[in-house]
């Protein structure tokens, strides 16, 4: 038997050589021949070791990957779910403590290029069903179901980065104009 990328050695006894010389001459190709199969087997060894490690290392990082994201979804989720009992609170009772009334929310936006009342509308064509304006709608509701006000402002990212201010109970878009910007919240 010879290993695959063992160079094959085909020489045999001579004739006329004495049974040891035959039989030690033998023996010597048996000897490289094994030792050729060793190397074969000790270098496919560190192969599957190698690719052992890389597996292990690909696992650990994809393990790692799905953590995060399953922290990721966690946040977003409570957070999801305080916005849902400040939406009911807010549609109850009005804005929360602390928060200013909603005809003052909509003027702090109203300078904002953040806000894009075509974009909301095109993006979200049930509001105009509610007999709202886009801003009303964002400061009283939108903003509570994670809407994003236009294309440059992700609520849900401000709120998960600021789950303080969504405890708070103040539209995302409406907080970082007032006092997000200028504090250095993240947005994301």
């Amino acid at each position: 038997m010879t290993a695959p990328d063992a160079p094959k050695d085909t020489t045999l006894p001579q004739p006329g050589k004495t049974p040891v010389e035959s039989h030690n001459e033998i023996q010597q190709l048996l000897r490289a021949e094994i030792d050729a199969l060793r190397e074969t087997l000790d270098s496919r060894f560190a192969e599957i070791a190698a690719l052992t490690g890389r597996l292990e290392t690909i696992a650990a990082e994809a393990r790692q990957d799905a953590d995060q994201e399953i922290a990721a979804l966690k946040r977003r989720h409570e957070v999801e779910m305080v916005l849902v009992h400040v939406r009911t609170a807010s549609w109850q009772r009005g804005p929360a403590e602390g928060v200013p009334s909603f005809t003052r929310q909509i003027e702090l936006m109203a300078d904002s290029e953040l806000f894009d009342a075509t974009w909301y509308l095109t993006t979200y064509p049930d509001v105009t069903e509610s007999g709202m304006s886009p801003k009303e709608h964002y400061v009283r509701a939108g903003a509570f179901e994670g809407r994003n006000p236009g294309p440059d402002f992700d609520t849900m990212a401000y709120y998960t980065a600021n789950p303080d201010i969504a405890r708070g109970g103040w539209p995302a878009l409406v907080h970082y104009v007032a006092y997000g910007k200028a504090d250095g919240r993240p947005l994301a």
